[in-house]
């Protein structure tokens, strides 16, 4: 993890890497995939449920993307 951390900063060392960068690379938990034993899709930012996992991961991620959207709207406005 710290050689692709130094390649992407390109430092030649290990040494070298800034420690806010590796903070930034873990990002807190956005979607939770629960295959058991409700299968469902969690956003925990809107707080939005979809009960039919199988759906989600076929690609219908509208209902996630327009309550992503509904949120945002909210906050700036």
């Amino acid at each position: 993890m710290e050689l692709v951390i130094a390649m992407e900063q390109g430092i030649p060392e290990v040494g070298g890497i800034k420690r806010e960068a590796i903070a930034n690379m873990w990002k807190p938990e956005t979607i939770r995939y629960v295959f058991h034993p409700n299968r469902l899709v969690q956003d925990v930012r809107t707080s939005i449920q979809l009960p039919d996992l199988n759906s989600t991961l076929d690609g219908n991620i509208e209902p996630l993307i327009g309550a992503n959207i509904s949120m945002r709207q909210q906050q700036n406005g």
